[in-house]
C-alpha cells in the first residue's frame, strides 16, 4: 500500500468536552445486522437486519463489542453501531450524546445553545437537564454578551 492509499481516519470531536473518537459513518440510518439466531429453525432463515431511520444525522462507530463474521467483512456498515454524537441544530457545532453536552428535543441542541435560548425551551426539558449543568454555559453566554458590547 502506498502512502497515497493510506486513508486518514475520520475523527469526531465534541466541541464541549474532551471526548473524541474515530467514526465510520455520518448518517441518519441506524443499521443493526448483528441479530444472533436464538433457535435452530431461525438459524436456517435469513433474518433481516434492523434499520431505524433517525430524526437527525449522527456520527456512527461500528460497535467494537460485536465480532465481525467472515461474510460481513465486506460490508461493515451493516453491523451494529454506536451513536457518538451529532451537530447542534442551532450553531452546527459537533456535540457528543453525553447529557453534559447535548440534549435531543425534536432536534439535537448543545447545552451552550440551550443556556443561551432557555426561554425557548419547555420548563420540563430545562428541569430534566438541570440548572447546575446549564450554569456554566449561562455564565459563558453572559461573558459573550459583554464582549459584544466592548
Amino acid at each position: 500500500m502506498t502512502e497515497e492509499e493510506v486513508l486518514e481516519p475520520k475523527v469526531f470531536q465534541c466541541s464541549l468536552c474532551p471526548f473524541y473518537a474515530a467514526y465510520d459513518r455520518y448518517d441518519s440510518q441506524y443499521i443493526d445486522d448483528s441479530n444472533l439466531p436464538t433457535t435452530q429453525s431461525s438459524r436456517n432463515k435469513k433474518d433481516p437486519s434492523l434499520t431505524i431511520n433517525l430524526l437527525e444525522k449522527v456520527y456512527l462507530l461500528r460497535d467494537p463489542f460485536v465480532a465481525i463474521k467472515e461474510k460481513d467483512k465486506e460490508d461493515q456498515s451493516k453491523l451494529s453501531s454506536v451513536i457518538l454524537g451529532g451537530l447542534c441544530s442551532v450553531c452546527s457545532c459537533p456535540v457528543c450524546v453525553h447529557s453534559d453536552c447535548s440534549v435531543f428535543y425534536t432536534r439535537r441542541f448543545c447545552l451552550r445553545c440551550v443556556a443561551k435560548y432557555q426561554a425557548e425551551f419547555p420548563r420540563e426539558i430545562l428541569d430534566e437537564i438541570g440548572g447546575k449543568r446549564l450554569e456554566k454555559f449561562t455564565h459563558e453566554a453572559e461573558c459573550e454578551q459583554y464582549d459584544d458590547d466592548v
